[in-house]
């Protein structure tokens, strides 16, 4: 991997429904650059089966467009669906036990809400939220917090590279610069790829345009 994807898109049904969002990813998938666009399947609350086949559904988005799957949370899920991403939460699976049973080439992501927390060598990339607006209840970390976990990943880890960084929380177009700017690989978004017909503006703005 030369340069890491610079968008994660994550599904929600709670925002949109799974035939709008599968338009609304293919439409992303297709307007940006190969190989910068994660399309990340969520959906929680749908049973295993639901998830497969809507995985199913993103997966050939995905390889249509030359873009990444990626997975929260679900390993089986993952290895079913031959993912290039798995994003864990806080309470999920230890790193190196995710790393034993996928293997070495997955990109591992893990959720941060402390930019003072430890640090895993077995993660390719931190998602750290939430920045701009308040998440699950926790309020907004600012673009402070980024640029310290940032400075940490270039100096706290003994790695043969280092790990990438991923903004969430109340991100779109108008501030994802500003991520980049502050230290960020890339921003991970719900809304801003599920609310809205036009994906230019977000794409324009991480620089990802096809």
């Amino acid at each position: 991997m030369t340069r890491l994807p610079r968008l994660i898109a994550i599904t929600d049904r709670t925002v949109a429904t799974a035939d709008d969002t599968l338009a609304r990813f293919e439409r992303l998938a297709h307007a940006a650059a190969p190989a910068s666009v994660i399309l990340e399947l969520r959906d929680r609350e749908l049973s295993g089966r639901e998830r497969l086949a809507f995985g199913r559904a993103l997966k050939r988005i995905a390889v249509a467009a030359g873009q990444w799957l990626g997975v929260n949370d679900r390993l089986d899920l993952a290895l079913l669906l031959e993912a290039e991403s798995v994003h864990l939460g806080e309470g999920s699976v230890a790193e190196s036990d995710a790393r034993r049973l996928l293997g070495a080439e997955r990109f591992l992501t893990r959720a941060c809400h402390d930019p003072q927390r430890s640090l895993s060598p077995d993660v390719d990339a931190w998602v750290l939220s939430p920045i701009f607006a308040e998440r699950k209840g926790n309020p907004p970390l600012g673009l402070g917090a980024l640029g310290e976990l940032h400075t940490r990943l270039r100096t706290a880890l003994d790695a043969p590279a280092r790990p990438g960084l991923y903004a969430l929380g109340g991100v779109d177009a108008t501030n994802a610069s500003a991520c980049v700017a502050a230290g960020a690989t890339g921003v991970a978004v719900i809304g801003a790829a599920l609310r809205g017909a036009e994906p230019l503006p977000l794409l324009r703005a991480l620089d990802v345009v096809r």
